[in-house]
């Protein structure tokens, strides 16, 4: 069912066209919406990214609350902090997950396959619940070291974490994240503390020991980003493995090109980021007065990136409406750009590889259980995730 989303595109369409650089109110934000001014702003090292560097109005401030983190945590994600203490934290980290990374494929496949062999024979099941949630937080389980035996738990903490990102939270939301927050942290907390004292073989393991090493990492910078490689982990990583089978379900022509020829499913990956692209915003804050496409811009201010329209610029993308797996137009912006380049990415891009891979080979007569059906978005703002995705096999 291709352009069930017409509508919305549309609007990023005419937003391209007329005002590339806009100011939203409610947020108190420029928007850019073409790939090159994108791109250009999100690798710019010389802006901001911490929250805590833009003027009071910015809704920025509540995506960083005071009150979501014990003392000292709420400094510590390498996601808001600018140099030098950015590339300070990022580096080993990056560097201890790249490492792991590598030797995941194995890993990887193999829960991929037990997932698999847990799904019915035949009949209808939900294949986010079932299939696309379980398998990150199994993997990004495996990385930590963590025990991820409760999946349901580890996913629910991750969907209340989300609420951070709702722009007006209820007292209930706001309790539901803290105690997510707290639960999450005392877990890796424990976890820390039994690696000090006898190590794993797990990246909590690695970080553990690169303190000991050369005291680059605090323990509260160890704790806050393994919380946030749990959480990206989770929740965007299920979210594109959803987004991309219902993508190919809607779009049976391409799904029969991946079936004849596997070796598309890299293309066909990036294809799916890029056109229904699992977080739809990314910010920095302003050092100094500028000027974007001729607007404005003071010291402080924030600009954002509105990820969906810049994926699908026709200035970057021939005929940029178009789900092609076999693509080979220049990069999305999904991950980012830039210094701040989502550092869980590739792990991110080998579940997916898998587990899309996997399913609609085992399954060769798999489709929408409701064909006529649109999609069922799940309401969290800045990110794009389906509700449910019932399927037949």
């Amino acid at each position: 069912m291709p352009g069930h989303d017409d509508e919305r595109h549309a609007r990023f369409d005419q937003l391209r066209r007329e005002a590339p650089v806009w100011f939203d109110a409610p947020s108190a934000s420029f928007v850019l919406s073409r790939m090159a001014d994108a791109r250009a702003w999100l690798a710019d090292p010389a802006q901001w990214k911490d929250a805590d560097r833009a003027e009071p109005e910015a809704l920025i401030h509540a995506f960083k609350p005071a009150d979501m983190n014990r003392p000292g945590d709420r400094d510590s994600g390498m996601g808001w902090m600018d140099e030098p203490d950015h590339s300070r934290v990022r580096r080993p980290i990056q560097a201890a997950l790249v490492r792991r990374v590598a030797r995941m494929k194995g890993d990887v496949e193999a829960i991929v396959a037990e997932q698999l062999d847990r799904l019915p024979a035949a009949g209808v099941f939900d294949a986010l619940a079932d299939y696309a949630a379980p398998i990150p937080i199994a993997v990004i389980g495996r990385v930590l070291g963590v025990d991820t035996a409760d999946l349901g738990r580890f996913r629910a903490w991750s969907e209340a974490m989300l609420n951070v990102f709702n722009p007006s939270p209820t007292e209930a939301d706001r309790a539901a994240t803290k105690t997510a927050a707290d639960a999450i942290l005392d877990y890796l907390d424990a976890a820390m503390a039994e690696r000090k004292a006898r190590p794993r073989e797990d990246l909590i393991s690695d970080l553990v020991a690169e303190q000991a090493q050369t005291g680059s990492l605090s323990d509260s910078e160890i704790r806050v980003n393994c919380l946030n490689l749990l959480l990206g982990g989770n929740v965007t990583t299920a979210d594109l493995i959803a987004n991309g089978l219902n993508l190919l379900l809607r779009h049976p022509g391409e799904l029969a090109r991946l079936r004849a020829d596997p070796g598309l499913i890299g293309p066909a990956i990036e294809e799916m980021l890029r056109f229904e692209p699992p977080t739809e915003g990314a910010q920095r804050v302003a050092s100094a007065d500028l000027a974007l496409r001729g607007c404005p811009v003071r010291a402080r201010q924030v600009v954002a990136v509105m990820i969906p329209a810049a994926n699908r610029d026709p200035d970057a993308f021939p005929d940029p409406h178009r789900f092609d797996i076999a693509r080979r137009d220049g990069p999305h912006v999904t991950f980012g750009a830039g210094a701040h380049t989502c550092i869980g990415a590739p792990l991110a891009r080998l579940e997916a590889r898998a587990a899309i891979l996997g399913l609609v080979q085992r399954f060769p007569d798999l489709s929408l259980a409701d064909a006529d059906a649109g999609p069922l978005w799940r309401d969290a703002p800045f990110f794009r995730g389906l509700r449910t995705l019932p399927v037949r096999i």
